[in-house]
């Protein structure tokens, strides 16, 4: 027993010191001393006319160089060095709290960062190869698959992408970087042979590998480029079929928050490589970051605000994390506010419904996110052996199809800055000016920018009007309208966040019909409108703001007036409370219920029947220091019923007298049992060995902790029978295998494999509990094995 209590404290010890070994952080240095830079040796002749084109400076002190010495000096004293970035004047490193206690000691070290939320990390923890993709094959029954004829596919017709191809726009003089996880047969996959042919991929770069080869590693990336610039024979995958690329590979299966320093250094070579639009399906959310931190300010979002002061155009998913109700945001760097970050829908060529996992907005601090949407289900070029192309689906494809999308704009209209085009792609979806936190502005369309329509605006002729009444607004359509939806959404004034949002469906409305809101869930809101290609808002009169004013009891539910206008399918709150508490917060806690069984380890312990249950319910709450690392404490109750059989019982023929007779009809009644009823409090440490992004919630967990419990209630050993055998008289009498204390504390350590539902739990007590004064050893088994349901 003193080598298992031995073992346990060792395992502990080695965990934490495991977890205190590495860790990845930023080391910002003080100044760029002693360097010098040429731009025209150093930049493509591309990225010269980007930046004189939107009027960056090419001698901006963010493009010199990292000080050589000052390099040599970090990486000197750090484990490994990830990389180094000159926008930041920072370098990426591995480090130990003493290694990273010396580079903060350095002369020209600013300051340090950790880059993980709150800082520690596992070296070796798992990472999601994207956080931005759910891929599948095939995908029969889960969506009607939009189909049409002709020479672009289904997800470029939802943008109008027939209207580019008409007036010959292929993003033909447009540079492309993608950053994905890996680009497998793109070298040699007949998706991409105009590219091949044309020499159309101009550079490549492997961030973690410091190389060129990206044909290889995972197949998310060759899916992105086909949604770009794919081709399934003459018809078109992606619009931008005549743009140059630039092929980064910046995310690996397995690192310690390395990618984020590889995203950030894939942004600088973009830059110095002439890239005009940089396309990430990538992103770093609940593995990384606190729901707080998707306001704009991690460094992958400030490399995407740089990225477009440099004159390049970030396109970014938001985010597969619309199914984890405590997430509530986009992902980083989608929530940078000159990115443009793109939403997912499900594929239907005319209506509007969200693709259930796409993340929603508004970014943590309030701003309009996502900015655009696409289809987030797309047929792309597949690397397995089955088929050349399959469908896919995942927000990651809606990025790719703005992206191509945002070439043929920029190429229909040159001498654009990249913001510029930011705003003309918002402005070209077919939702806008409305807009909300599932859908942006729409879907961006093309004949918006081939003049088809006038860009000054594209609202159409008006469909509704507002009739006020008593208490209520009603909307009355102007015209007809057939198989569309109504938008609406209730906007503060003051910093214009939307309080609530919704969509109706409508088969069918004509003047007759009405949908009717209540007035008193208009104060201090404006009520805004989108039906069929126009948008109209409104707010209270003065009078009725002073009605309404203090009125807590009010409806954001429209009532409709027909039952071809179908009920509110995507209504949701628009606020984000971006509390302490939650799975993706630095507080959280969860109530379990758990069920084991004893396991007999000793030969001193009693053996026990199959049936000899454990149960606990209690409540957990854990402090999380990292993504990766948190503290916890447990307080439960347990009950534990050990039924058991043991040779021991032959000693009853010599201790009371009894006949055999009476014996083996003591062997064939259920045998003997000992309840014990613990109220327990444990303290434990929780390590993430895979992420959520792999295994779905929060991941997979490993805790290791001690514990104590206080034992009271009866714990005598009972029978299953009457207190005599009828045949002998004789009563029974266990006091020979010594009745338990009725008072006692228990000790012991526990460790559990547990994700956000369920887990496997091993329970080990380290004291004696019963003891049999013949050989003065434990009676009750010490390990307790079982599962775990949490909540």
């Amino acid at each position: 027993m003193k080598k298992l209590s031995f073992i346990a404290l060792i395992i502990f010890n080695f965990q934490f010191s495991i977890l205190n070994s590495q860790q990845a952080y930023w080391v910002f240095l003080a100044d760029k001393a002693g360097t010098t830079f040429d731009p025209y040796a150093y930049f493509d002749a591309k990225a010269i006319e980007r930046y004189q084109q939107c009027g960056a400076d090419l001698y901006d002190i963010t493009n010199y160089p990292v000080s050589a010495a000052y390099e040599q000096g970090v990486s000197s004293l750090a484990t490994e060095e990830i990389g180094a970035s000159r926008w930041m004047n920072a370098l990426g490193v591995m480090a130990t709290p003493d290694q990273i206690a010396a580079i903060e000691a350095l002369p020209y070290v600013l300051r340090v960062q950790p880059i993980a939320a709150d800082g520690l990390q596992l070296a070796s923890a798992t990472q999601p190869l994207s956080h931005s993709v759910t891929q599948s094959p095939e995908l029969p029954g889960l969506f009607d698959i939009a189909t049409v004829d002709g020479p672009i596919e289904a997800q470029l017709v939802r943008m109008g992408g027939q209207h580019f191809r008409d007036k010959g726009f292929d993003g033909k003089g447009i540079r492309i970087a993608v950053f994905d996880g890996g680009f497998p047969q793109v070298n040699t996959h007949m998706a991409f042979k105009h590219l091949r042919d044309n020499h159309q991929i101009l550079k490549t770069w492997n961030f973690p590998k410091d190389k060129e080869d990206v044909y290889g590693w995972d197949s998310h990336g060759t899916m992105t480029l086909s949604c770009i610039a794919g081709r399934m024979g003459d018809r078109d995958l992606g619009l931008a079929t005549g743009a140059e690329f630039l092929l980064a590979r910046t995310e690996i299966n397995s690192e310690p928050f390395k990618e984020e320093v590889w995203w950030q250094m894939a942004v600088e070579w973009a830059d110095r490589n002439g890239a005009n639009i940089i396309s990430s399906s990538l992103g770093y959310g609940k593995e990384h970051h606190y729901t707080k931190d998707m306001d704009g300010t991690s460094y992958v979002a400030k490399a995407g605000n740089l990225a477009a002061r440099k004159g390049m155009l970030v396109v970014n998913s938001a985010g597969n994390e619309a199914d984890d109700k405590q997430w509530k945001t986009i992902i980083t760097p989608a929530d940078a506010d000159s990115v443009l970050c793109v939403g997912g829908i499900e594929n239907s060529l005319t209506e509007y419904n969200h693709i259930e996992f796409s993340s929603f907005g508004p970014s943590a601090d309030g701003r309009l996110k996502p900015n655009v949407c696409a289809f987030g289900y797309a047929r792309t070029a597949n690397t397995g052996k089955d088929t050349a192309y399959h469908y896919v689906h995942g927000t990651s494809f809606s990025c790719p199809l703005v992206a191509g999308f945002a070439a043929c704009a920029w190429q229909a209209s040159p001498g654009k800055t990249a913001m510029e085009m930011f705003h003309l792609i918002e402005q070209s979806a077919d939702l806008y000016p409305y807009a909300d936190y599932s859908f942006g502005y729409g879907v961006p369309q093309a004949d918006f920018f081939t003049q088809t329509i006038k860009q000054s605006g594209n609202q159409a002729t008006p469909s509704f009007h507002f009739v006020s009444e008593a208490d209520t607004i009603r909307l009355v359509p102007t015209r007809p309208v057939k198989r569309s939806n109504l938008f609406y959404a209730f906007r503060r004034p003051d910093d214009h966040r939307l309080t609530y949002y919704g969509k109706l469906d409508i088969a069918y409305m004509d003047q007759g019909d009405t949908v009717t809101f209540s007035k008193n869930a208009l104060f201090n809101r404006t009520l805004i409108i989108h039906l069929d290609g126009y948008t109209d808002s409104l707010i209270l009169s003065r009078d009725e703001y002073v009605k309404y004013q203090g009125l807590s009891d009010y409806t954001f539910w429209p009532e409709v007036s027909d039952e071809a206008i179908t009920g509110t399918l995507t209504g949701r709150n628009g606020d984000i409370v971006t509390s302490q508490w939650g799975s993706n917060n630095t507080w959280r806690w969860n109530v379990y219920f758990g069920l084991g069984l004893p396991i007999k380890i000793d030969d001193a312990e009693l053996t026990t029947n199959f049936w000899s249950p454990s149960t606990t319910f209690g409540i957990r709450i854990l402090r999380a220091f990292s993504k990766a690392y948190c503290l916890g404490v447990s307080l439960d109750f347990t009950s534990s019923h050990y039924r058991f059989n043991d040779a021991r019982v032959n000693d009853l023929e010599g201790t009371l007298g009894m006949t055999q007779n009476t014996i083996n009809n003591y062997k064939d009644i259920d045998t003997r049992k000992a309840v014990v009823r613990e109220y327990g409090l444990e303290i434990f440490q929780r390590v993430r060995l895979v992420p959520g992004g792999m295994i779905g919630g929060n991941g997979l967990h490993w805790d290791l902790g001690i514990y104590g419990s206080f034992a009271t209630n009866s714990y005598t050993f009972e029978a299953d029978v009457p207190t005599a055998v009828p045949s002998e008289g004789i009563n029974y009498n266990y006091s020979n295998l010594d009745a338990l204390t009725d008072y006692r504390w228990n000790f012991g350590v526990v460790t559990r494999l547990v994700n956000d539902w369920y887990g496997i739990y091993v329970r080990y007590r380290l004291n004696g509990l019963g003891s049999d004064p013949a050989v003065g050893k434990v009676l009750l088994p010490r390990l307790t094995v079982g599962l775990l349901l949490q909540l």
